[in-house]
């Protein structure tokens, strides 16, 4: 599930899932926290470097399809699951050395979740970022709600409500990656890092070194979205409402009313909600409201339907609880999330 090798002051830890995209299960969440744990008590390593052995993928997100699984045999609550994915994201989060992460492939809901908060992010032109909760019957989680209460709503709203993807460029220009490479160049600028003489260099003396050599492989990368794909956006996500989203996407979105169409209707409303509610949140609150998403989610919502039609069964038609937004129930997503 994991590879590691200390490269001189680097413990350079790859994820090795490839047939499942290095989606996180409960082995690999508890492997890497362990490997983490180690890399801190090592002396010897001043800093991680975090890939994959598949250049198809960073991490797929959470092993949704294991969970439904477990729930389906044994009736268990998953959210046990969620609390250790989190606890491991908090502590990526304030890990005491350096954490360098190399995006190639797609990188999604819990693997970016993982990652964020590490101080470099690396993408190239095969980077694909997506949180595609909505259509499983959830919401974005990981914490991820704070960075996109953070941006513009009308990007948030397009990439959370549809979970349509972004790639390299698109994720430095919104500050989800800090440098660019070109895919062709890893394994020059591998060999480059693992070289590094670290010893001795405080935590933001490695940075700065690390940084320099990514000047000498910065790879500028075409946008996925063009200006016009960006006015359309604008146009269509920043309605002052869910239900004028809704009928603007139907009425002049093409396919991205599929998405929204395909997604829980329920998800839908608590993911706009979240966006507003979300502004005021600190990542740690973020992380304590995203447990309690999910648990409605899972007990209230669409979650188990969701996983089932679009990861296990792969129906074109789930049965959702919830046709028509006038029949939500709004008073309780509003407590849910805090509101009065």
């Amino acid at each position: 599930m994991l590879q590691i090798k200390i490269e001189k002051n680097i413990a350079h830890i790859s994820l090795d899932r490839p047939n499942k995209l290095n989606a996180l299960n409960k082995d690999l969440i508890e492997a890497l926290s362990q490997c983490m744990d180690q890399a801190q008590a090592n002396d010897q390593v001043k800093a991680i470097y975090l890939d994959s052995t598949s250049s198809k993928a960073f991490c797929a997100g959470g092993d949704v399809v294991d969970i439904y699984k477990k729930v389906q045999a044994t009736g268990e609550d998953p959210i046990p699951y969620f609390e250790r994915e989190f606890i491991l994201d908090k502590k990526m989060a304030k890990f005491p050395k350096p954490i360098i992460v190399a995006y190639r492939g797609i990188a999604m809901g819990g693997g970016l979740g993982l990652s964020m908060d590490c101080p470099i992010r690396i993408v190239d032109e095969t980077t694909r970022m997506a949180m595609p909760e909505a259509r499983l019957g959830m919401v974005p989680d990981v914490g991820m709600g704070y960075f996109f209460s953070r941006m513009d709503q009308a990007m948030a709203l397009y990439m959370s409500l549809t979970g349509s993807q972004i790639n390299g460029r698109d994720a430095k220009d919104l500050g989800w990656a800090s440098h660019t490479i070109s895919s062709n160049s890893w394994k020059n600028f591998e060999g480059d890092l693992f070289a590094l003489d670290l010893e001795g260099l405080k935590r933001e003396e490695i940075l700065e070194k690390v940084q320099d050599l990514l000047g000498n492989y910065q790879k500028n990368l075409a946008h996925l979205h063009s200006p016009q794909d960006l006015e359309k956006i604008q146009d269509l996500f920043g309605a002052k409402t869910l239900k004028e989203i809704m009928e603007r996407v139907k009425d002049r979105g093409g396919d991205l009313y599929q998405d929204l169409e395909e997604a829980s209707l329920l998800s839908l409303a608590l993911i706009y909600l979240k966006y507003s509610y979300g502004k005021n949140w600190t990542r740690e609150e973020t992380f304590d409201m995203d447990l309690k998403a999910i648990d409605y989610c899972f007990k209230e919502g669409d979650m188990m339907e969701g996983i089932r039609t679009v990861m296990v069964d792969k129906e074109d038609q789930p049965s959702f609880k919830y046709q028509d937004l006038e029949d939500l129930p709004w008073e309780d997503l509003h407590h849910l999330l805090g509101g009065e």
